[in-house]
């Protein structure tokens, strides 16, 4: 028996779905997922994955080594980022950005820490800067950041970094550490850097993120994809 396909009934056959699109190379995760930096998707944003990263993404290129404790040799963009959301709420006295100030470093998980001589020189700045925005407005929209951040998140990240200098960052007595300097070192935050290690650095960060996100109704609302965590 012949089966006979009408035309009508050829139309009400689903098409194949697209492939799809090509997203460029990838790099890893730590939860075994692909990130691909050139296609940035908020709803892909995992702030534990963030967190991790962080934690194991050191500031000042390696260059620090705590003053009392030998073994304390490594400081992370994680325990950097809760210092500026303690400064921008309690200091500044703008508790409605302290989301902004712990998330600001954000898009550091995927292009890491780069070194302030190096990222603002006017060879790579151009090129670096487009894929650091395109991670950002990410960031805003996966978890409801202003966009662009608020100039006190700026003024927080100068003062906790005059504090990482001051406390953390060898200086040899001979050489000239004022010319060429690109920190703005007029505030200095109140805070002991304590170089946390990975591990206690990613928690402290997770610990920070769920204290900003229950306060965050206070000021604003949430995205719908956002978790606030139980008290």
């Amino acid at each position: 028996m012949t089966l006979i396909l009408h035309k009508h009934e050829q139309i009400m056959q689903p098409s194949p779905a697209p492939a799809a699109a090509p997203r460029g190379q990838y790099m890893h995760s730590a939860n075994g997922r692909k990130i691909y930096p050139f296609d940035p998707r908020p709803e892909e944003i995992n702030i534990n994955v963030v967190a991790h990263h962080l934690a194991t993404n050191n500031r000042w290129n390696g260059a620090t080594q705590h003053k009392r404790f030998k073994t304390r040799i490594s400081y992370s963009v994680a325990e950097h980022s809760v210092y500026c959301a303690w400064y921008v709420r309690d200091v500044l006295g703008f508790p409605e950005y302290e989301l902004e100030a712990l998330l600001h470093d954000g898009p550091e998980y995927v292009t890491g820490d780069m070194i302030r001589p190096v990222k603002h020189d006017a060879r790579i700045h151009p090129v670096i800067r487009p894929l650091e925005d395109s991670w950002e407005l990410a960031f805003a929209k996966r978890f409801g950041l202003r966009f662009p951040l608020p100039k006190e998140v700026k003024m927080a990240d100068e003062a906790v970094c005059s504090a990482e200098s001051l406390q953390i960052v060898p200086k040899d007595d001979r050489e000239d550490w004022i010319s060429g300097k690109m920190h703005d070192d007029s505030k200095v935050a109140p805070y002991e850097i304590q170089m946390l290690d990975a591990y206690q650095a990613k928690e402290f960060f997770l610990m920070a993120y769920e204290s900003a996100i229950r306060r965050r109704p206070d000021f604003q609302a949430l995205p719908s994809s956002v978790e606030i965590y139980s008290k």
